[in-house]
């Protein structure tokens, strides 16, 4: 079955909550809620490409971002191939993957997408905190850097672990999707409690947390073609329902959005690959899809 969908782009501009309502079969309360949501997800979906194409008109007119994606775009999306280990070289980054061995120059075009589940954040931010600002303010001085973050998590030996996993499931782990362009397409996915931070080097520090967004700063300085999407930052996961299940929606979840039997259903009848996807592989793929 082919189907087009209208997947918010966020951040929105001024919106009209009253002329987006009918659209979107909400109310304007509701629609406001929508429009404050960060995360990209699946607002409408149908086989009539001219009705989602009058209503992604509607919802742009009342000041909110869309974007028409198909079915089958979203089916096609790169699987990812998870990276164990990895070394910034002089004109690329080399990366071992469970697929094997990845060289990707650093004048490539790629899209990242960075996830923080809003459970890690917090533990994180109780662990020390303010690890983003000071990651921001991130110069080329290794020891600055470096210094900057004494407060989280400690200097000690640099951790050569992954670090931060234990017990947490790949599915629900923070991560950075790194998007590859072309014919060979591909995802590589830093993913905590999976990747060695060794990598790193001596920006290598022992709070995982912090290694991952250091990778990621490092990541931005090195890849100047490239663009990293952070709107899945303090992601709130959400309980996946399976289709059959009479307890599963949360009845405030309306339309398409996570942890609602109208996308498990909807997701299946795309393809039977994604039936079972995760929250945060879908907002993966939705962030890199209206990224482009």
């Amino acid at each position: 079955m082919t189907y087009t969908l209208v997947v918010s782009n966020p951040p929105h501009g001024e919106v009209d909550p009253a002329q987006a309502a009918p659209a979107l079969g909400l109310t304007p309360a509701e629609v406001r809620m929508k429009a404050n949501y960060p995360v990209p997800e699946i607002w409408l979906a149908g086989e009539e490409d001219r009705r989602m194409q009058e209503a992604a008109d509607t919802l742009g007119e009342s000041g909110l971002v869309v974007t028409l994606v198909s079915g089958g775009a979203l089916r096609d999306v790169p699987p990812r191939s998870s990276v164990t280990s990895f070394a910034f070289g002089e004109g690329g980054l080399s990366a071992q993957t469970d697929d094997g061995a990845v060289e990707l120059p650093y004048d490539a075009a790629v899209t990242a997408v960075y996830c923080t589940p809003r459970g890690q954040v917090e533990e994180t931010r109780r662990s020390g905190g303010g690890i983003s600002d000071a990651l921001r303010q991130r110069t080329s001085s290794i020891f600055m850097t470096r210094d900057s973050l004494v407060g989280f998590g400690g200097l000690g030996g640099r951790s050569s672990q992954t670090g931060g996993g234990e017990g947490v499931a790949a599915a629900e782990a923070a991560f950075l999707d790194v998007y590859t362009e072309g014919a060979d397409a591909r995802r590589l996915g830093f993913v905590l409690g999976v990747v060695d931070f060794s990598g790193l080097g001596e920006l290598a520090l022992e709070n995982p947390v912090a290694n991952l967004e250091m990778l990621v700063q490092e990541f931005e300085e090195k890849f100047q073609q490239g663009t990293v999407d952070r709107r899945l930052l303090d992601l709130q996961p959400r309980q996946r329902p399976m289709v059959g299940e009479a307890q599963a929606a949360a009845p405030e979840r309306k339309g398409y959005s996570y942890a609602t039997q109208a996308l498990a259903k909807l997701l299946e009848s795309i393809s039977p690959d994604l039936k079972a996807m995760s929250q945060f592989e879908l907002s993966s793929r939705l962030a890199y899809i209206t990224a482009q």
